[in-house]
């Protein structure tokens, strides 16, 4: 019997940063989806860079309050559960009115990703790119679920 391929999908700094002091909607069930193994999530270098810059901003440190240990504790667990590009080979300009995130659109074509997550309107607006669907957290938690339930 064939092994279930598993849905790889990239998701944007903030979707993840929030889904850590979320504990309902749709930011939430990204978190639960992703550590139950329902989807893998796939990051580059320059991603976790940035998710270890946000979280020591200091209006999430008002949030979460979280020592250096425990950052670099969330950032090992990343490593450890993702798929983490360490190449950065795939480089775009594609979105030009905010560069930075075009590092998203990169590292899912480095990982072969099916999605690219986001709630940021760059992003949103391309719907696809190169045969990546890029979708905001309501529908992916949608289509995991429906997946799942198969």
């Amino acid at each position: 019997m064939a092994k279930k391929q598993s849905i790889r999908a990239v998701l944007d700094t903030n979707l993840f940063v929030s889904g850590l002091f979320s504990t309902y909607g749709s930011v939430a069930k990204l978190q639960q989806l992703w550590l139950s193994g329902a989807f893998e999530l796939a990051v580059s270098e320059e991603i976790l860079e940035e998710i270890g810059e946000t979280l020591q901003k200091s209006y999430i440190q008002k949030q979460l309050l979280l020592k250096p240990e425990e950052i670099y504790g969330i950032l090992e667990l990343i490593r450890e559960k993702a798929f983490v590009v360490t190449k950065d080979q795939y480089k775009t300009n594609k979105i030009t009115e905010d560069p930075d995130d075009n590092k998203f659109l990169g590292c899912a074509l480095e990982a072969k990703a099916y999605f690219v997550v986001s709630g940021d309107n760059h992003l949103l607006s391309l719907k696809h790119f190169q045969g990546i669907q890029i979708v905001d957290a309501k529908a992916f938690v949608r289509e995991m679920e429906r997946k799942t339930s198969l």
